[in-house]
C-alpha cells in the first residue's frame, strides 16, 4: 500500500512539472498559432495574407511563408494593443512596406527582415525612417540578397539604443562604415557571409563583438583612425573564411581589447614573428586553417596573454622540422592552457614532441587526435601538472606498456580519450591507479579489442569503476580471436578456470632456465677442469700416435735413457721425489737427471750434449721460477735444436705452475705455441696426468722426423 502511494505522488508531480513546463499550441485565426503556456499565450505563427486581431497576451509574433506582398498603413494595426517585443518577417513575398507600418510599435525591442528577396533595400530603409526606437536594442536584416548598403540606410537611428546589428547572407561587396555612424551604443556587428572585398570602418566606441567570416577579403580591414582605434573596445573579432593571404605584426596593431581571434579557413602560407605580440589582452586564437600553412617563425605565438590556441585540421607537417622550431613554438606563451592541434602530422620522434609541450606548464587541455601518433614520448606530460582532458582519438597507439613513464605522478588528468586506435589489450600496467583514480571520464572504443584472458582485468575493472566509460558497451567489441570478432565486450566472461591453465610460457620457462643452468654448469667445469680436459685431449693425441707410429718397440733400445729432464732448481723437490718416483718405479721409464747422472768433473755444456744425444726424449718442467731462470732459458735454447730435427713428438712440456705473462719469454712463447703441453694438477684429474705423461714417453717417433719452425 505504502509502495503504491509513494508511486501516485511521483505520477502526479512529473504531471504538474509536465502541465507546468508544456507549450500548446491553439488557434489564433483562420492563419495563426499560438504558442500558449498556462499563463496565458506568448507567440504567434501566421502564414496569411493578413495579420489578423490576436490574444493580448501575444509578445512574440512570427509572419513566416505567407502571401503577405504588401504591408500596408494600417495592416500591423491589430498589434498595436499589444506590448509585442519581437516581430519576424521570414520567407515571405514581401515587396512594400508602409512608411508608417511600425510607427506605433512602441515596445518593439527585437525587428527581423529576414529571406525576403523581394524587397528593395531602398523601401525598407523609407520603413526604418519612422521605427519607434524607444524600446528598439536588435536589428536583424538577413539573407534578404541585397547587393549594397545605402550609406544612409540609418540616418533616422540618431539617439539610438541599438546594441545589436545582423546584415548577414547579403550579396555586399563593399561597405562604408559611415552607415553605422549613429550606433554608439552598438555592441555587436555581424556582415558575415556577403561578398565583401573592401570595407571601411567608421569609429564606434562601444562595440566588441565584430563578425566578417565568409567573405571575400583579401586582407585584414584597417581597424585604425588617424589617431587610435576605431574599435576600442572590440573583444572578439572573427575573419574566418576569406581570401586572406598575409597576417604580419601590424594586422591588429588598434585592437587594445581584443580578447578573442577567429582566422579559420584563411589561406595563410606563414605565422610570422610577433603577429599577436601587440594583442595584450588577447587570450584565444583560431587558426583552422585548411591545407595551406607550411612554416610557422619561431615566435609567432609571442604573447604571454594567449590561453587558447586552436590548430586543428591544418594538416601542418610538424614532422618536418624545417618548417617550425618545436624548441620555441610555444616557448613564449607560457600562460596557455588550451591546445588542439588534431588532423595535423606530429612527429615520430619522441624528443621533437616532447620540446614542444615542455613550456606549457599551465596547459589543461591537450588535443592531439588524427595526428598520426604511433607512440607517446617517455615523459610527456611529467611537466604538465594541470592537464585535466587529454584526446589521443583516431591515432595508431597500440600499447601503454610504459603509461607510468608517460605521465609520471599525474593526479589532475580527469578526461582521457584512447578511442579508434590500435589497443587490443587493457592489463593493470596500461595505466596506473594514480590516473585511473583521477579519472571521471574515459573513452576506449573503437579500439581492436582481444577477448582473451589477458582483458580480465579490464572487465573486471569495468564492473567495479565509478569512471564513466564513454560509449560503452557499443563501441566496445571484440576483434581477436576471429571466432569472437563482432561479440560485445561486455558478453566475454573469462572465468579463473579457463584463465589459469597451465601456460605454455611456464614451461618453457623451465626449459630455459634448465638449459641456462646446464650451460652454466658446463662453463664452470670448463673453467674448474681446464687442465684435466687438456692433458685428456693430450692423452688422445698420444694413443692416436701411437695407433699411427712407424717404428718398432725394440727401436728405444738404441738410446741409454727414455728422457732426459730440463727443470729449474726450484722445482727440484717435485721432479726428484714425484715425477721421477712416478715414472721410474711405476712405468718403467728411465730418466737422465743431471744432479744423479752427469759425468762429475766434466763442464755442464758437454755433459747436456753428451746426455741429451743418449736420450730418447726430452722432458721440460716449466713454472714461474723455470721462466725467470736465464740457465734454464739456456738449456731451452739447446734442446730446441732436438725439436728442430725430430719435430714437437721428441718433447714432453710439463706445466708445473702456470706462468705469469710478465715471465713468459719468446722461446718459451714460441715453444709453447708450437708443441702440446700437459698439465700438473693434484686431486681431480690427476692419475689423467700420470697417465698422458707416461704415454707420452712411450710413442714411437713419427719418420722421418719433421721439422716444424
Amino acid at each position: 500500500m505504502i509502495i503504491t502511494d509513494v508511486w501516485f505522488g511521483i505520477i502526479a508531480i512529473f504531471m504538474i512539472i509536465t502541465i507546468i513546463h508544456c507549450d500548446t499550441y491553439h488557434d489564433c485565426g483562420a492563419s495563426c498559432k499560438c504558442f500558449l503556456k498556462v499563463t496565458g499565450a506568448r507567440r504567434a505563427f501566421c502564414n496569411g495574407y493578413y495579420i489578423p486581431k490576436l490574444p493580448v497576451s501575444v509578445l512574440k509574433i512570427e509572419i513566416r511563408n505567407s502571401n503577405l506582398t504588401d504591408i500596408g498603413h494600417f495592416a500591423l494595426v491589430n498589434l498595436t494593443l499589444h506590448s509585442v517585443y519581437e516581430l519576424v518577417f521570414s520567407g515571405n513575398s514581401i515587396r512594400h512596406i508602409h512608411q508608417e507600418a511600425f510607427v506605433n510599435l512602441t515596445c518593439l525591442t527585437v525587428l527581423t527582415i529576414n529571406n525576403e528577396t523581394s524587397l528593395n533595400v531602398e523601401v525598407l530603409k523609407q520603413a526604418l525612417t519612422k521605427v519607434s526606437l524607444k524600446s528598439l536594442k536588435t536589428l536583424r536584416l538577413t539573407n534578404n540578397n541585397w547587393q549594397y548598403l545605402p550609406n544612409d540606410m540609418f540616418d533616422s537611428f540618431k539617439n539610438t539604443k541599438i546594441q545589436k546589428v545582423y546584415l548577414t547572407g547579403n550579396q555586399f561587396s563593399s561597405i562604408n562604415g559611415s552607415a553605422f555612424r549613429f550606433f554608439t551604443l552598438c555592441e555587436r556587428l555581424f556582415l558575415e557571409e556577403n561578398q565583401l572585398t573592401k570595407i571601411y570602418f567608421w569609429k564606434m566606441q562601444r562595440l566588441k563583438r565584430l563578425g566578417l567570416e565568409r567573405n571575400r577579403l583579401a586582407k585584414v580591414p584597417n581597424f585604425c583612425s588617424l589617431h587610435d582605434s576605431l574599435f576600442p573596445r572590440l573583444e572578439r573579432l572573427s575573419l574566418s573564411y576569406n581570401n586572406i593571404g598575409n597576417i604580419d605584426k601590424t594586422s591588429f596593431i588598434c585592437l587594445p581589447k581584443l580578447k578573442d581571434l577567429h582566422l579559420k579557413g584563411i589561406s595563410i602560407v606563414q605565422l610570422q614573428n610577433n603577429i599577436f605580440s601587440s594583442l595584450n589582452k588577447l587570450e584565444y586564437i583560431n587558426l583552422e586553417m585548411i591545407n595551406t600553412l607550411k612554416r610557422i617563425e619561431d615566435f609567432a605565438f609571442n604573447s604571454t596573454s594567449i590561453k587558447k590556441i586552436l590548430m586543428q585540421h591544418c594538416k601542418f607537417r610538424f614532422d618536418i622540422v624545417e618548417r617550425f622550431n618545436p624548441v620555441t613554438i610555444f616557448k613564449c606563451c607560457p600562460n596557455v592552457n588550451y591546445v588542439n592541434l588534431g588532423i595535423n602530422y606530429l612527429p615520430k620522434i619522441p624528443n621533437i614532441l616532447y620540446s614542444m609541450f615542455i613550456p606549457l606548464d599551465n596547459l589543461e587541455t591537450l588535443k592531439l587526435y588524427s595526428t598520426n601518433l604511433v607512440n607517446l614520448p617517455r615523459n610527456l606530460l611529467n611537466n604538465l601538472r594541470n592537464l585535466r582532458e587529454l584526446n589521443l582519438h583516431d591515432n595508431s597507439i597500440h600499447t601503454l606498456d610504459h603509461s607510468s613513464e608517460i605521465f609520471g605522478n599525474m593526479t589532475t588528468l580527469k578526461f582521457l580519450d584512447l578511442s579508434s586506435n590500435l589497443i587490443s589489450i587493457m592489463n593493470k600496467t596500461s595505466l596506473q591507479s594514480t590516473i585511473l583514480n583521477s579519472l571521471e571520464q574515459i573513452n576506449l572504443g573503437a579500439n581492436p579489442f582481444s577477448c582473451t584472458c589477458d582483458q580480465k582485468w579490464f572487465l573486471e575493472w569495468i564492473k567495479q569503476t565509478k569512471v564513466k566509460i564513454v560509449g560503452y558497451p557499443y563501441r566496445y567489441k571484440c576483434r581477436y580471436p576471429n571466432k569472437l570478432e563482432g561479440q560485445y565486450l561486455k558478453d566475454y566472461n573469462p572465468t579463473d578456470n579457463i584463465c589459469k591453465p597451465w601456460n605454455q610460457l611456464y614451461t618453457m620457462a623451465i626449459v630455459l632456465s634448465l638449459f641456462g643452468i646446464s650451460i652454466l654448469v658446463i662453463i664452470i667445469f670448463i673453467w674448474i677442469c681446464q687442465n684435466n680436459i687438456k692433458n685428456s685431449v693430450y692423452l688422445l693425441r698420444v694413443v692416436y700416435s701411437h695407433r699411427q707410429g712407424h717404428f718398432t718397440l725394440d727401436d728405444r733400445l738404441n738410446y741409454e735413457y727414455d728422457a732426459f729432464v730440463v727443470y729449474c732448481d726450484a722445482d727440484r723437490k717435485w721432479v726428484h721425489n714425484v715425477f721421477l718416483k712416478r715414472m721410474e718405479s711405476e712405468e718403467g721409464i728411465k730418466l737422465c737427471i743431471h744432479q744423479r747422472d752427469f759425468d762429475i768433473g766434466k763442464n755442464i755444456t758437454g755433459n747436456i750434449d753428451k746426455y741429451l744425444e743418449k736420450s730418447w726424449k726430452v722432458v721440460v718442467v716449466m713454472s714461474n721460477d723455470f721462466a725467470k731462470s736465464e740457465w734454464c732459458q739456456w738449456e731451452v735454447d739447446i734442446v730446441q735444436e732436438r725439436r728442430r730435427r725430430q719435430g714437437k713428438d721428441a718433447f714432453l712440456l710439463i706445466m708445473l705452475k702456470t706462468i705469469d705473462s710478465k715471465h713468459m719469454t719468446s722461446p718459451l712463447r714460441t715453444l709453447l705455441e708450437s708443441t702440446p703441453h700437459v698439465s700438473f694438477q693434484t686431486g681431480v684429474g690427476e692419475d689423467m696426468f700420470w697417465r698422458a705423461a707416461a704415454r707420452s714417453l712411450q710413442k714411437q717417433l713419427g719418420l722421418p722426423p719433421v721439422a716444424v719452425l
